[in-house]
């Protein structure tokens, strides 16, 4: 069948695509909605978040210092929008206010300490408390291994997603200028005087602009066309978690720091007594969005919540688990406004943020369809210039730590597959070492000739650290025989 015409459709049916719909709808816009009701959508992001509102807790310490202070301004700028916003909400959805839970505890190793003085130091700049407890755990909490430092973040809070998403959905659906199209978008079809929508169940939808918030199904909905439309690459950051009933009561967010690409290790309290443990989160290329979580991503969330939080975890009764797909960019902030085509507009790629920055969200693109032009100088416009990265781009100190992290550290994976995976890197990595121009090659093949047996294997490790940090050629040996090397020249065995 074919469906009336609309002022805008928003494609999307998660917490950024309902919350510009209501926006829009409070500016006065016809708005017709398309995709399944939140919580039904294979794989969608929003409905598998743990809704922390980490407005520090990101932080690393290998970010650099502006592009702290660019996404820690975001996340405060929306964050100030919550209290209104969940009030509008709730009066217009005719039901409670969405609680906000305040604070969140930041548990680290002795490793992550440069991370937890990196958020505290983003929490402080901006005139919010952070409380730092060096090797305290926290209270009533029992992990098998004792935190080496725990942050205090009273400001941050979370919330359940289930209660914002069920607030949203009503609130849109009871606006009189809103129309609920519950079925997939399967085209987008820019044409000259309209833009037409085909769903899934035959329906046709025309609109004068789109908003696509469909976050990591948007590259799939619009195969070529993304192209043309000079859409950046969407990638997919496949996230597992899970919803516990457990005797270990939590009354805020406890977590770590990032750690191996991923987001920190978290609990989230949820009402009655469950708690949300949340998340692995590992770029996926080919996102299977009615697939199940794997024994593989269970393990390494039951391993870290046990060893890092609390180890009666391991006994908690498994309620669900749940995939959802983060959308993000290769420069890691989100997409808003137009394409090339400005009846054509993204509101996505908020990564791991996008219950935080929803009513950011909601308003940009709505102030961009209002008054063009809004955003053509906000850092998260959809146009902006976004160069590809060459591989040896990304071999920097912090992104190899997070390899090493990812094979071995915090949020590793459990029993032997780290191993398994070091066993096979090093095992093509070292003969190309060995061949490559400069000092680390040479300066190995050396050291392997003065002891050429298994136990030098990880000198040649530090040697190679030690010369990545502070390169300089080792004098060749005086002989052709081994001899002794010097502390200053390779490390010991």
């Amino acid at each position: 069948m074919t469906g009336r015409a609309v002022d805008v459709a928003v494609v999307g049916t998660g917490v950024i695509g309902l919350a510009a719909a209501h926006e829009l709808l409070a500016r006065g816009l016809t708005v017709a909605v398309l995709g399944p009701r939140p919580g039904t959508a294979p794989g969608q992001a929003s409905a598998a978040a743990g809704a922390m509102l980490s407005l520090f807790s990101e932080v690393d310490a290998d970010q650099p210092e502006m592009r702290v202070e660019l996404e820690v301004s975001q996340r405060l700028k929306s964050f100030a929008r919550y209290p209104a916003w969940l009030d509008g909400l709730a009066g217009a959805s005719c039901r409670p206010p969405v609680p906000l839970v305040n604070g969140t505890w930041v548990v680290a190793t002795e490793a992550q300490r440069a991370d937890v003085a990196a958020i505290a130091r983003a929490a402080r700049t901006a005139s919010h408390p952070a409380e730092l407890h060096d090797g305290a755990p926290v209270d009533g909490l029992r992990p098998e291994v004792a935190p080496a430092a725990a942050l205090w973040l009273p400001t941050e809070p979370s919330l359940d997603i289930t209660h914002l998403l069920k607030a949203l959905a009503a609130a849109v659906t009871e606006h009189l200028s809103a129309r609920w199209i519950d079925s997939p978008v399967t085209d987008v079809t820019p044409g000259h005087a309209a833009i037409l929508l085909h769903c899934a169940d035959s329906t046709v939808l025309t609109c004068g602009q789109i908003v696509l918030a469909a976050g990591a199904g948007i590259p799939v909905l619009l195969g070529d066309r993304a192209d043309e439309l000079g859409v950046p690459p969407v990638l997919a950051g496949r996230g597992v978690s899970m919803v516990l009933g457990t005797p270990v009561a939590v009354e805020h967010t406890v977590r770590t720091p990032n750690a191996a690409f991923a987001c920190g290790t978290h609990l989230v309290p949820r009402a009655g007594g469950a708690v949300y443990l949340g998340a692995t989160n590992r770029l996926t290329l080919a996102p299977k969005l009615d697939g199940g979580a794997t024994l593989d991503e269970v393990a390494t969330l039951i391993g870290n919540a046990t060893r890092f939080i609390d180890h009666r975890l391991a006994g908690a009764e498994l309620l669900r688990t749940q995939v959802g797909y983060r959308p993000y960019t290769l420069d890691h902030l989100p997409l808003v406004g137009p394409t090339a085509d400005p009846r054509v507009l993204l509101a996505t790629a908020t990564y791991r943020c996008g219950v935080l920055l929803a009513p950011l969200l909601a308003d940009l693109v709505a102030d961009e369809i209002t008054e063009p032009g809004s955003l053509a100088c906000h850092p998260y416009r959809a146009d902006r210039p976004m160069p590809v990265p060459k591989l040896p781009d990304l071999l920097t100190p912090a992104t190899l730590r997070g390899l090493a992290d990812h094979l071995a550290g915090p949020g590793a994976r459990p029993g032997d597959a780290g191993s398994r995976q070091l066993t096979a890197l090093l095992a093509a990595a070292l003969p190309a070492v060995l061949a490559r121009p400069g000092p680390i090659g040479p300066a190995i093949a050396r050291l392997f000739a003065h002891a050429p047996v298994a136990e030098v294997l990880p000198s040649l490790l530090a040697l190679a650290e030690r010369l990545e940090a502070r390169p300089c050629p080792i004098p060749p040996p005086r002989s052709s025989s081994p001899q002794p090397l010097s502390a200053a020249s390779a490390p010991a065995t």
